[in-house]
């Protein structure tokens, strides 16, 4: 054995492992870097071992162990011979006993760290042209200034500024900047520092306008799987089809809604303004919901510029819907962004009219040199609903089949909630003020049932909700189907939910017309609200008791007006004739004795 170094020396395993996680300044190290630390830890991890065994030789002997760390260090220089015939590598620990010596204690208590240089990355950082002061001075150029400068002008006003024509300040701290803390960079330098990304990341969103353009290139999005279940969630948002109505270039305005699931458009409206249009979204969407049997879907996700004013009653979570998700300017936070985009290029462009986008990425979808054609607003309207309808029918992304609309039929989510009529008719539902007469409401020209939970009072529940509301006036709010009728509709005095409002069912006056048993449900319907009044009048009457009055209030104040030759009655003042009393008055009476033991005597 040439070197006794052999006998100890082993590549460590574990240093691999130490070296290839460690990170200098928030960087790994480089594979050359990481494969000379492993060779210096297992070649000093052997010269620990080396110097306790020779440290307990020299013990045994009662030798001295002044300068075994001396004979240790030969040993290591020497080792790289045997390193570089035996292994082809070799380790550049230090040769000066001092400094080995000193590594040597430090790697006792800690083999790896201590091998590693500039283990803070400080003197990488130190060494560095542009330091973080200088490429803050290249951002804070290139971001802040209103003419929105190239880099290669942002490089030029460097170089003035280090001349000495430029001066450099801070606006907020109104600090100078001395040009002699600088150093001199070439033009390309300075260009590549601000591209970079990490600075392109920070100066791009204020010299841009167009939010949509920085997320796509800067912000990283979620990545998430899609509902199975339809009614789980809903998307909603404003779009302008591609077509215009007039010579003006005005454009009709639709707010769609798409059910993720199924991928089916569950409501539309459209108009030619975006005014009043979300309020009536949402009545559609109600309508549509309520009429096909489906409860409303359990999450919303939508744009904030019309909704947010809806977050405090309508949107707030447990009215409309279970949970709402309000995208501000995102969208690709928006699912329905997608199918707008397939609207477009997969429905809409085969269109008379269709206008293409001269930014559009693909030449495809950009601008044409063909004249602009304008399509009457009633014809535009129809045709995009039909494209609707269309798009509907078409197959299922995922089940092979299934329309969208199928899907959306037969696989809804089966633990949707009822629809909470009490929270959004006040929002969305139309107001009407009327009144209770005789156990009746008018609305719409018609009197109307009261009614709770969709059923028609009748007895004590119709008598008690009549003690509120009857002869007083209120508020209906109601909401309207896609028939004109009235599909939902709540009485609210002071602020508060009394009953509903129901159509009550008729039947026809002539018997021989009554067809089939409609007639007779209505009859029994309405002689069962029409007892419940009677009897509870009867009940009422019964307890009042016969109490009469006498009132002898007088009526004038005195007789001092008198009109003549009236004939009035007028009590005589005439005495009062006193009779003397007669002797027979003073008769005693005498009981007559009958001695007689019974009837039977007389006999």
């Amino acid at each position: 054995m040439d070197n006794p170094l052999e006998t100890f020396f082993e590549f460590d395993a574990d240093a691999v492992r130490y070296y290839s996680r460690f990170k200098r300044a928030g960087n790994k190290l480089e594979s050359d870097e990481q494969e000379r630390y492993i060779i210096n830890a297992s070649v000093m991890k052997a010269s620990i071992k080396l110097e306790q065994a020779r440290t307990q030789e020299r013990i045994k002997l009662k030798g001295s162990l002044r300068g075994i760390v001396a004979t240790v260090v030969k040993d290591v220089e020497n080792f790289n011979n045997t390193l570089k015939i035996k292994h082809e590598v070799t380790h550049n620990l230090p040769t000066s006993e001092k400094q080995f010596k000193k590594l040597l204690k430090e790697c006792k208590d800690d083999l790896y760290f201590p091998l590693i240089k500039d283990p803070e990355g400080g003197r990488i950082n130190n060494a560095r042209k542009v330091d973080d002061k200088t490429e803050m001075i290249f951002n804070g150029l290139f971001k802040n200034q209103l003419h929105k400068p190239t880099p290669t002008e942002v490089a030029k006003s460097y170089d003035a500024f280090l001349n000495n024509y430029a001066e450099v300040y801070n606006e907020n701290t109104g600090e100078l900047y001395d040009p002699k803390d600088f150093k001199a960079l070439s033009k390309g330098c300075i260009i590549s520092y601000i591209n970079k990304w990490e600075n392109k990341l920070a100066t791009h969103k204020a010299r841009s306008g167009d939010r949509q353009v920085y997320m796509g290139n800067f912000k990283p999005h979620h990545q998430m799987d899609l509902p199975e279940l339809a009614g789980s969630i809903i998307s909603i948002d404003d779009r302008q089809p591609p077509f215009v109505y007039n010579t003006k270039g005005d454009r009709a305005w639709f707010y769609l809604g798409v059910d993720i699931a199924s991928r089916a458009i569950t409501t539309v409206v459209w108009g030619k303004t975006k005014e009043g249009i979300i309020v009536d979204f949402y009545r559609q969407m109600v309508r549509n919901y309520t009429e096909w049997g489906f409860c409303l879907p359990f999450e919303l996700e939508c744009e904030s510029s019309l909704n947010s004013s809806f977050k405090d009653n309508l949107l707030r979570p447990g009215a409309m819907f279970q949970e709402v998700k309000i995208e501000a300017n995102n969208a690709r936070g928006k699912y329905i962004e997608r199918i707008n985009g397939k609207l477009r290029y997969e429905m809409e462009k085969g269109a008379s009219g269709w206008l293409a986008r001269p930014t559009a990425k693909s030449e495809a979808n950009q601008l044409s040199g063909a004249k602009k054609e304008v399509i009457p607003y009633d014809i535009l309207i129809n045709e995009r609903l039909l494209e609707l309808e269309q798009y509907n029918n078409m197959p299922h992304p995922e089940e092979n089949g299934l329309s969208k609309w199928d899907y959306f039929e037969q696989r809804q989510d089966p633990n949707l909630k009822p629809t909470n009529w009490e929270a959004i008719l006040p929002v969305i539902g139309h107001k009407t003020t009327t009144s209770c007469n005789v156990g009746y409401i008018r609305l719409q020209s018609q009197k109307r049932a009261i009614a709770e939970d969709g059923k028609i009072l009748t007895g004590e529940a119709l008598i008690q909700k009549m003690r509120v509301i009857e002869g007083k006036e209120f508020d209906v709010y109601w909401l309207d189907g896609n028939d004109g009728q009235v599909l939902k509709a709540l009485v609210y005095l002071n602020n508060r939910v009394i009953c509903e409002v129901m159509e009550m069912p008729r039947y026809n006056r002539a018997k021989n017309e009554r067809t089939d048993d409609s007639h007779d449900e209505a009859l029994k319907l309405q002689s069962a609200y029409v007892a419940s009044v009677d009897a509870f009048e009867k009940r009422q009457r019964s307890k009042i008791e016969k109490i009469a009055i006498v009132d002898n209030t007088p009526k004038t104040v005195n007789s001092n007006f008198r009109m003549p030759n009236l004939k009035r009655y007028e009590p005589r003042e005439e005495l009062v004739e006193v009779f003397a009393d007669d002797e027979e008055d003073n008769l005693i009476y005498k009981p007559k004795q009958n001695n007689t033991s019974g009837w039977r005597s007389n006999f």
